[in-house]
């Protein structure tokens, strides 16, 4: 398939991230579907519809199992050619910009970062796989985090836990997959301009950007960017790859 008999999806797009994702995709010339559980998703697919791009926006919960069945209905005719999915969704929960340590976290706050980052990645890639298999052609990509690499400071256990999860999911399903055609990979990016780390304590992120060997924290395009080469042909023979992103601050 040309890229624009492509059709992407991309969670927790509605800013940040995965709505720098959702525009390069678009940018490229896929058909991307922006979904959210954040209503302003409706807004931000608009701006891209306005640039001239084919875009649709889905305000979902990746959590709730019968909205993803009901995924096939939603969007109808490009359900078919569902072929990429980039699954950005995740939650960091701070208190007062800092984490809560494993002997203070209540077991509500794991369950749910668990229940996000990991049961709902696994519903979204469940409930998309079928028209991969169809089309023997499919791009899986986690974002998982420095975090799943080595040990990070700023986001706790939780975090730490279900990206760690993702990695493996993403690890295990690649070799289920392959002979499909489908490849899935991770992109692991470290310190990142976004809502995320921008809920951290100012202080903290400079102290931290002063560590990485390019002396900055990386831009959402330059996770993009990978994102793009990683769901193109070139990337044919790459999966169960993990891809850092850190401006080397890890260097495994």
């Amino acid at each position: 398939m040309h890229s624009n008999d492509k059709v992407a999806l991309v969670t927790g797009a509605a800013r940040g991230i995965g709505l720098t994702i959702a525009s390069r995709l678009a940018n490229d010339g896929y058909r991307t579907v922006l979904l959210d559980r954040d209503p302003g998703v409706a807004q931000a697919a608009s701006a891209l519809q306005q640039s001239g791009h084919e875009v649709r926006s889905l305000e979902i919960d990746i959590t709730d199992e019968a909205a993803l069945l009901a995924l096939p209905e939603a969007l109808g005719d490009w359900w078919p050619k569902v072929a990429i999915l980039v699954n950005n969704a995740g939650i960091s929960p701070k208190h007062e910009g800092k984490k809560r340590l494993v002997i203070d976290m209540p077991v509500d706050e794991w369950r749910r970062v668990l229940e996000v980052n990991m049961t709902g990645t696994f519903m979204m890639t469940k409930a998309c796989l079928p028209p991969m298999v169809a089309n023997g052609w499919g791009r899986i990509v986690m974002i998982t985090s420095q975090a799943a690499r080595t040990r990070t400071p700023v986001p706790g256990a939780h975090y730490q836990a279900s990206k760690s999860g993702m990695t493996g999911l993403a690890r295990a399903l690649a070799g289920e997959v392959a002979s499909y055609g489908i490849t899935v990979n991770c992109v692991a990016p470290g310190r990142v301009e976004s809502e995320m780390t921008a809920a951290v304590d100012p202080a903290v992120n400079a102290r931290l950007a002063e560590l990485i060997p390019v002396g900055r924290m990386g831009k959402p395009e330059e996770v993009a960017g990978t994102v793009a080469f990683l769901v193109s042909a070139d990337a044919s023979y790459s999966t169960g790859a993990v891809i850092d992103v850190n401006g080397g601050n890890f260097m495994p």
